[in-house]
């Protein structure tokens, strides 16, 4: 299944689960849960954060983070 930090810029897609629990708990502390239409809104150079969109907040997360997001 894919990843988050699989996706380009401007795809999008839905949260199926998480690969980290630790990574998990944080991401849906922050309103970011399975189920949840993601869109991918542009990475960072150089490897740094990677800008999302979800559910209609956007949030800026680490790349290693969203490997952690498998979608649909």
């Amino acid at each position: 299944m894919p990843t988050l930090s699989a996706l380009k810029n401007r795809e999008s897609g839905t949260i199926h689960s998480f690969s980290d629990e630790a990574t998990a708990c944080k991401l849906m502390s922050m309103g970011i849960l399975p189920g949840s239409k993601v869109k991918l809104i542009r990475k960072a150079p150089f490897g740094g954060a990677v800008y999302i969109k979800a559910d209609n907040q956007q949030f800026a997360i680490r790349n290693a983070e969203a490997a952690c997001i498998i979608l649909v």
